[in-house]
């Protein structure tokens, strides 16, 4: 087995560890919804990105299907963003919250440099590596706009209501 499927499987358990420890279990439909909001933000995206050659995935699942890397668009990426969506903090100062913003996404674009450099599981054609923290910064920034949108109004998400009072 190539080591290109062996990352790809520890990505697989790494996201669903990830998920369990790391999103209370109070939170965990925040999780998944920003699972989701970054799971269809991040296919507009790669759609266009892979489409044009910009970027290319030589070793992915189901390679006959799609030219994307299914393992890192549709699941380990939006994992980690669900995580830091749940665990960030909405209040305080701007300069934690960018400060959290920032190294969230350089680490995620350190990793994506990694996995370049050292895997077949992605190469960038057009898209150079100091690109990529641009782009995942736009990732993380409209997924956490759409969910703040979605979380604004608190009354849709009261557990007890009261009819006819």
């Amino acid at each position: 087995m190539l080591m290109e499927h062996w990352i790809m499987i520890a990505m697989w358990l790494f996201g669903f560890a990830g998920f369990i420890l790391f999103i209370p279990r109070k939170d965990q439909r925040k999780g998944i919804l920003a699972f989701l909001v970054l799971q269809a933000i991040i296919w507009l995206c790669d759609m266009i990105t892979f489409a044009f050659g910009w970027q290319s995935a030589p070793v992915r699942l189901l390679p006959k299907a799609t030219d994307m890397p299914l393992t890192l668009d549709y699941f380990f990426y939006p994992v980690l963003f669900a995580i830091y969506y749940v665990n960030k903090k909405s209040k305080g100062s701007l300069w934690p919250r960018f400060i959290y913003f920032f190294v969230w996404i350089s680490v995620l674009s350190l990793f994506d440099i990694v996995i370049e450099k050292y895997t077949d599981l992605l190469e960038y054609e057009l898209l150079k590596r100091n690109l990529m923290w641009i782009y995942f910064g736009f990732l993380f920034y409209v997924s956490h706009f759409c969910c703040n949108w979605f979380f604004k109004d608190k009354t849709l998400f009261q557990t007890e209501r009261r009819w006819g009072t």
